[in-house]
């Protein structure tokens, strides 16, 4: 996905340089030229953050189902007291911990070491 807008943005860049003085001027060429290129740079740290998050979710997530402890914030998760529940990305008490019902853990908040 990211080589595809790539190149529509070169394309789109080239176009502009060999389009006809008639019919933009350089100021104009130059100022769509640095607008794509900061949709570019914004479009590409947003990707690097979600590919960030993604990979402490999925690491997360495998120490869970590996029965190691997760740690989010204060509160020690392990697979015997919290259950995973994959449409919502977050640890529920399960029936045996009575001490946090009605917590709701998001996975963005975890982490696997303190």
């Amino acid at each position: 996905m990211q080589w595809l807008i790539f190149f529509t943005a070169l394309g789109l860049v080239v176009a502009l340089i060999f389009a006809k003085k008639e019919t933009l001027s350089k100021k104009a060429k130059i100022a769509i030229i640095l607008v794509v290129c900061h949709a570019i740079m914004f479009a590409w740290l947003y990707e690097l953050n979600s590919s960030n998050v993604s990979e402490n979710n999925r690491a997360v997530l495998n120490a869970f189902k590996q029965g190691k402890v997760v740690y989010c914030g204060e509160i020690e998760v392990t697979s015997s007291n919290f259950i995973f529940v994959n449409g919502t990305l977050s640890f529920i008490p399960s029936n045996k911990n009575t001490n946090q019902k009605g917590v709701v853990i998001d996975i963005a908040a975890c982490k696997t070491t303190k």
